[in-house]
């Protein structure tokens, strides 16, 4: 008998049971001529966190990912942007924090990407897309004199 948690299965609701994350993992097929850094093989932290991510930015909610160095956060939000981007319907901004990152910086880059469409609403310059904001390296900034970031 083998002993697994909850985080190890999701719920299917097709069969109306537990099912283990492990039977979702797509087979590894390499493309040939695709670039070393953008190979992805997909593993049962990846699945279960890019299917996390999409279930929460369907709510149209904010998430973060925390976790060690090289734990493929940002591959891992990347390879779901990936597919969305493909659907046409969201633009995805990529901002890099930095030690040298100000609040202002941050503030510039996200004005610089959104118009003013009525009095209190913003959304990305390309019509009819909703923006996606990537904020990569949350806790580089700096800390400025009047403790914003």
């Amino acid at each position: 008998m083998t002993t697994s948690s909850l985080y190890d299965n999701f719920y299917d609701t097709e069969k109306q049971s537990f099912s283990s994350w492990d039977k979702d993992l797509p087979v590894f097929k390499p493309e040939p001529g695709q670039k070393f850094n953008e190979i992805l093989v997909e593993t049962v932290d990846t699945v279960r966190y890019g299917w996390l991510l999409k279930q929460i930015m369907n709510l149209k909610k904010p998430c973060m990912f925390v976790g060690d160095s090289g734990t493929a956060k940002t591959v891992t939000a990347f390879s779901v942007f990936a597919k969305l981007a493909n659907q046409g319907k969201h633009q995805i901004l990529n901002v890099n924090f930095s030690s040298r990152t100000s609040s202002l910086d941050f503030q510039k880059i996200i004005e610089e990407n959104i118009d003013k469409r009525t009095l209190k609403s913003y959304g990305p310059k390309a019509a009819g897309k909703k923006l996606v904001v990537f904020v990569d390296d949350l806790n580089m900034p700096v800390i400025d004199v009047y403790g914003t970031q």
